[in-house]
């Protein structure tokens, strides 16, 4: 039963050794390469023995049990701590499997209440699948230890089939992902690496040929290519979606198996992003901003409800599991920027890589003309911002698009709305334009929406019918 006093599985030991690991994992490698290996050594003994301390004496002073009406957790070494969380407070109770969940046919319980923040309200590492399924079901108030819900009572259900998981992958641009990871890692790394190595490198790139260069540069990203795809299918293979009267259930991840829970009253908004290779082909993804908790994780604030659709799915996917944002593009009527914006628009796309074009050729003419091309580009994508933005308000509804790299188009009712701001410089003044954003509760406390260089009258009266929650006719 849950009401009685429980503790962890004994794997939650492993946990917290891993967390006390990664933790200080920079720090061991330092140890290494600054001092022989001798004292190496002896620092990675101490450091395993008081972990191994660490892991157990945390494990053994967490417990945790249901009464009627909140969850009790008990935890601390030195300093215990008890706290409860109200089944009424708790919007949502996520379940994730790692590989090691799974050798141990365990799953991690992750809380959610609408007190959001980045940290989860609480986390019980190593539970039983079976208990997880029944702490979930006592949570809701429900008081019995029953398992899964039954398959009938799913009122839609869609998943992600290997073909579309694989374009998925391929126009993902998980390639910024990816060089992130390399670029964080090596600036952890920054102190171990010699100072030879900068120079030899410096005075390769000065002697090498462009061709090389770029042949070079292609085949790195090639692989770094690759390797977004393949972290984009281990991420959301097995994706799959499934709505009951009041909430969505996402399952996702092949080496790591994420179950989160979305109550369809906590959603603020619903997007559409579409990047630069799935926009020509008619692909994108469903985004939801959910007022409360940490639902996916740390990569993005806002939760993925399906990884990629084609536009003409997109009305009925909607229509299915989140009818109340539904909406068909073909009845929008954009109130887009003026003609007079779209110098402003080629100027905030340029201007950083104008200065460095003059830059580097004065410096380095040699490169000079990466900066140019880079330039050249951002101008195509100043045209895109301009042709892309907008808003539109029907009754108690807005929906906005802009651009920066991929092209968002969000929906929100008007009623979600907590802050509507205006803003213009001398220049926008000059020529009756203004700036536009709205925020609204998510994830991470709060999540703004922008779109530059309307006519600033238009904005005014957006703001007008916002403020006093009045409807269009």
């Amino acid at each position: 039963m849950m009401f009685e006093l429980r503790r962890l599985h004994p794997a939650a030991i492993i946990f917290n050794i891993l967390k006390s690991v990664k933790d200080l994992f920079f720090s061991l490698l330092i140890i290494l390469v600054a001092t022989d290996f001798t004292v190496f050594i002896i620092a990675l003994g101490a450091f395993t023995v008081l972990a191994s301390i660490y892991g157990f004496l945390s494990w053994y002073h967490f417990s945790y049990y249901v009464t009627d009406e909140d969850l009790w957790i008990q935890y601390g070494i030195f300093k215990r701590t008890k706290r409860s969380i109200a089944k009424n407070r708790i919007q949502s109770i996520d379940l994730t499997e790692s590989v090691i969940h799974r050798i141990f046919k365990l799953t991690r319980v992750q809380i959610e209440t609408a007190s959001g923040g980045k940290q989860a309200e609480a986390a019980l590492s190593a539970v039983s699948f079976q208990d997880a399924l029944g702490l979930r079901n006592a949570l809701k108030n429900s008081g019995e230890s029953d398992v899964e819900i039954p398959e009938e009572t799913y009122l839609a259900k869609k998943e992600i089939t290997f073909s579309r998981l694989l374009l998925t992958g391929i126009t993902s641009g998980g390639l910024g992902i990816i060089i992130g990871f390399i670029v964080v890692g090596l600036s952890e790394l920054e102190e171990l690496i010699p100072e030879t190595v900068y120079d030899y490198t410096y005075e390769w790139l000065i002697t090498a040929s462009i061709i090389l260069i770029v042949l070079i540069i292609i085949s790195i990203l090639a692989i770094i290519w690759l390797l977004s795809i393949l972290w984009t299918l281990i991420r959301y293979g097995k994706f799959t979606i499934q709505r009951t009267e009041n909430e969505l259930f996402i399952t996702r991840g092949l080496l790591e198996k994420k179950q989160l829970t979305i109550p369809l009253h906590r959603i603020q908004a619903i997007g559409i992003e579409e990047n630069i290779l799935r926009q020509p082909l008619g692909y994108a993804f469903i985004f939801a901003e959910i007022a409360g908790g940490n639902t996916d994780g740390k990569l993005a604030d806002s939760t993925i409800l399906f990884p990629l659709l084609h536009k003409r799915e997109i009305n009925a996917f909607l229509n299915e599991f989140v009818p109340d944002f539904s909406w068909k593009e073909e009845d929008v009527e954009w109130t887009k920027p003026p003609t007079a914006a779209l110098p402003f628009y080629y100027v905030r796309s340029s201007l950083l890589f104008l200065v460095a074009s003059i830059a580097v050729f004065i410096f380095y003419p040699t490169f000079a003309w990466i900066p140019l091309v880079l330039f050249l580009l951002s101008l195509g994508l100043g045209w895109l911002h301009y042709k892309d933005a907008g808003f539109h308000l029907t009754h108690d509804r807005l929906l906005l698009r802009y651009r920066f790299i991929k092209r968002i188009t969000v929906l929100v009712y008007q009623k979600r709305i907590q802050a509507f701001g205006k803003k213009n410089h001398a220049l926008e003044r000059k020529r009756g334009l203004a700036s536009m954003s709205i925020s609204i509760l998510s994830n991470s406390g709060g999540k703004h929406y922008h779109v530059k260089n309307l006519e600033e009258k238009k904005i005014d009266q957006l703001s007008d019918k916002i403020a006093y929650r009045t409807k269009l006719e």
